[in-house]
């Protein structure tokens, strides 16, 4: 049975538009440069003032017992990439969750 068949598409879970690209690795850095290119530009076409890092408070409830912080530790295997705010983020690779927050 063909995985479009049962309704797994070519990547589990994403639907049947979803294939696998068949880019060569040259091929696929070029793409990946392309949107990356586009992602520092809206950036920078933001223009918003920066806005509060609720981190530090984040951690204080944390520690009052009030909520769980989920951290990305290295088993995770995190890349770290950065906001457009400027911040520095740990992005999980493997091990990941979803929050229910953003309806996730």
């Amino acid at each position: 049975m063909d995985k479009s068949e049962n309704g797994e598409g070519a990547f589990k879970g994403f639907g049947d538009e979803w294939r696998p690209s068949n880019l060569s690795p040259s091929e696929a850095q070029a793409a990946t440069s392309w949107v990356e290119a586009r992602i520092d530009k809206r950036s920078m076409l933001t223009r918003k003032d920066r806005v509060e890092d609720v981190r530090d408070a984040m951690w204080e409830l944390e520690k009052d017992g009030e909520i769980i912080v989920h951290r990305v530790s290295d088993v995770h295997e995190p890349v770290v990439a950065r906001t457009i705010y400027g911040w520095e983020k740990k992005i999980p690779t493997n091990n990941m969750w979803h929050h229910k927050s953003c309806g996730q």
